[in-house]
């Protein structure tokens, strides 16, 4: 069943529980396309409650196997996005007033989603338990020539926030944890908060890996980024196939200028830049948009629940490119790469089903 929606691809999962009313927003990833929220797999069957249903109850292990879609595949990339981006003036508020349409539908289907809009606390109160309703969308479809800077690409999510409804988890993986994180000041309070290897800030060494990447989607060679990144998402310590390093050594574009790219001026190619939707630019503009970031005082200054999850062999976003305040929690899980809800489901799963039992999201 399709909804009306915010003009961004976007996929919704319903609770596996009948009671469930919390909703959950999760920000993708940079993925060369969009991939409907299978990134997050193992985490939505968390939130939604499929990996606590059991059989008894005559659940099936796994997400929605028929999510809605709102704002459709790729090819409502484009369309989706420019939407946003025709509003009348300049800034990101003119932006988001393109299309009352658009924000009545998106409105109904908060509605429809959230009920009275009572917050976790109450319903909690009230003992209303169950799985959340998990809303995913493409972070990289309100990517333009416009986008130059982390912030920029907050600001347009900004804009769109109060087309989704209450939000009563904020949740996020890499660019898409980054973004969520950027968004805190804009949010409720108490808003749950939940991440995956999301950065808070940069290093030299994390820059100069994305950079690595992204001057190779830059320059033509999309095969050899797409096989670097793969490796780099990996465990620290997995052996690389000889493939990757022969795709990248015979790829390695020309060396660029030396000095850290920073979010004012990020190092970007000067060649001419190809469309925002094709793999390579997702790679190239998305990856580097987490040079130079420090979100560290938003952070800090969110009063809600926070639970971050790194791994500890992650090659590119660890423990050091994290922010938390004393009531936050930043979990290091051993063994795990950039993706630890891949590489250690089971322990996550359980550490997210945890801190949704304690914040009353479920």
């Amino acid at each position: 069943m399709t909804h009306a929606g915010p003009a961004v691809p976007v996929v919704v999962h319903d609770p596996r529980t009948t009671t469930g009313t919390a909703h959950a927003l999760v920000f993708a990833p940079v993925t060369p396309t969009w991939d409907e929220g299978a990134f997050f797999a193992p985490v939505i069957e968390t939130l939604t409650g499929a990996a606590g249903a059991g059989a008894g109850a005559g659940a099936t292990a796994g997400p929605d196997p028929a999510p809605a879609a709102v704002g459709g595949r790729a090819a409502g990339v484009t369309s989706a996005a420019s939407a946003v981006r025709r509003g009348s003036g300049t800034g990101p508020g003119a932006r988001a007033g393109a299309g009352s349409g658009v924000r009545a539908g998106a409105r109904a289907e908060a509605g429809a989603r959230t009920g009275t809009g009572t917050g976790p606390r109450g319903r909690a109160a009230a003992g209303v338990r169950g799985g959340l309703r998990v809303t995913v969308v493409d972070t990289l479809a309100l990517l333009d020539e416009d986008v130059r800077t982390l912030g920029d690409l907050v600001a347009r999510w900004r804009a769109l926030l109060p087309e989704f409804g209450p939000v009563d988890l904020l949740c996020g993986n890499a660019l898409g944890g980054a973004v969520a994180q950027g968004l805190l000041p804009y949010v409720a309070p108490e808003t749950g908060v939940l991440l995956v290897s999301g950065p808070a800030r940069s290093d030299a060494l994390l820059e100069q890996r994305l950079t690595e990447i992204a001057d190779l989607a830059a320059t033509g060679h999309t095969d050899a980024a797409l096989a670097l990144l793969h490796h780099r998402v990996l465990p620290e310590g997995t052996p690389a196939p000889r493939t990757v390093s022969a795709a990248v050594a015979t790829s390695r574009p020309a060396p660029r200028p030396t000095g850290r790219p920073t979010a004012e001026a990020p190092n970007r190619p000067t060649s001419e830049p190809t469309p925002r939707n094709t793999p390579a630019q997702r790679l190239d503009g998305g990856l580097r948009l987490l040079c130079g970031i420090d979100l560290t005082p938003a952070v800090e200054a969110h009063p809600g629940p926070l639970l971050h999850l790194v791994g500890g062999r992650s090659q590119l976003v660890t423990r050091r490119h994290t922010a938390a305040a004393p009531h936050h929690r930043v979990h290091v899980v051993p063994d795990a790469g950039m993706r630890p809800h891949t590489d250690q489901p089971a322990e996550v799963s359980a550490l997210i089903e945890t801190f949704l039992r304690e914040k009353g999201l479920t």
